[in-house]
């Protein structure tokens, strides 16, 4: 694999925590590390602004990272300066291909496209219609839709919910997150008593509903721990709901955690209570260290990742009393959570690494 120009990941801030910024490292890892940083050709990547003091997920250190900001920088009111600042730093460092890791961020792209000479690549992490926090996120998508040079969608679902309602001029193309390979080969803890959940604590994640599902399970099983494993603006609201439903002992709140590996060998099983999302890592990560599932069905994501009865349980979105049934069900049955386990890798081979870098790898050289 040659790499061809010189291709930056827009970010947020790519030291948080979350899924994006550990799929964007991911892909960014691998390109490096299969022939895109030589003479001419480099990868990198761009923040509005990085919040802490390294990244939460390793990043080769042949990967250069560069900041629009100095500091934490927020507010719409910010808008044209950082245009400007960021037209600048893209001709600065000769950059051919801003890839956008959070589709808000192609108002700010998109502006530049000319006169930086860049191209731009929106990469949904989400869904279409799904606007997380921004309400005028329904906005830089149609406008991805007339301007990016190509949009990548995290499923097929959503590629074609992109095709029926934006109507885009650019091509749309599906690039599953990849699933990691775990070494030592993971063996599951057959006699664990603890469930573990993560991500941000932010409404999409639905960790309110988490503690109502907790409230249901856990007084009833005294030997177990369920570890939320993630920080957030959620945080003060849900010690509150913890501490009213009376399962503080039982059900912690981890906050942002450096040993993610040792959690998930240690587990019995992952739920995750979103209310939306795109293609969610934690279940990919979960799956890789055979842990049986139970997740809300919410749209486009986990019924890509779970065979439901198969590996795990896919429950109604929003539905507190049957997630609880299905979690005390699996804490109730060794063997079926032994066999939710042994089938965890099934219907996995779409989520390949090789197979979903060379796609990227063909995107960016324009082969796609």
């Amino acid at each position: 694999m040659a790499g061809l120009g010189r291709i930056a990941f827009f970010s947020g801030d790519i030291t948080r925590s979350g899924g994006t910024e550990n799929v964007s490292i991911m892909l960014a890892n691998a390109l490096a590390a299969e022939g895109w940083v030589n003479d001419g050709n480099a990868v990198s990547f761009v923040s509005l602004f990085e919040e802490h003091d390294r990244p939460f997920f390793d990043i080769d250190p042949r990967i250069a990272r560069y900041t629009v900001y100095p500091t934490v920088t927020h507010g719409i009111q910010h808008y044209f300066d950082t245009v400007k600042r960021l037209r600048r730093l893209v001709k600065q460092h000769h950059i051919d291909v801003l890839v956008d890791i959070d589709g808000i961020l192609d108002m700010y792209s998109l502006p530049i496209k000319r006169s930086a000479g860049v191209k731009v690549i929106s990469w949904e992490h989400f869904n279409y219609h799904q606007n997380p926090g921004v309400p005028y996120r329904k906005l830089t998508r149609r406008w991805a839709a007339r301007k990016a040079d190509a949009i990548v969608t995290l499923t097929e679902a959503d590629r074609k919910l992109y095709l029926d309602n934006a109507h885009p001029k650019c091509p749309v193309i599906a690039i599953p997150n990849p699933m990691q390979t775990v070494t030592p080969q993971p063996v599951y803890a057959a006699d664990s008593r603890i469930i573990i959940s993560s991500g941000r604590l932010t409404y999409q994640k639905g960790f309110d509903m988490l503690v109502d599902v907790a409230a249901r399970v856990l007084p009833g099983h005294p030997d177990w721990q369920w570890f939320i494993l993630g920080e957030g603006e959620d945080r003060p609201m849900l010690e509150e709901k913890i501490v009213a439903a009376g399962i503080g002992n039982q059900l912690i709140l981890k906050g942002r955690v450096e040993n993610m590996p040792d959690y998930y060998r240690k587990a019995a099983m992952f739920v995750l209570t979103s209310r939306f999302e795109g293609l969610p890592m934690v279940l990919l990560e979960a799956k890789a260290y055979k842990l049986p599932i139970v997740s809300f069905d919410c749209e486009t994501g986990p019924a890509d990742i779970v065979t439901d009865g198969v590996n795990g349980d896919l429950v109604e979105t929003g539905d507190i009393s049957g997630m609880a049934e299905r979690i005390n069900l699996l804490i109730d049955d060794d063997e079926h959570r032994g066999r939710y386990a042994a089938h965890a890798d099934e219907g996995m081979d779409c989520f390949d690494r090789d197979l979903i870098i060379g796609q990227w790898d063909r995107l960016l050289k324009g082969d796609e």
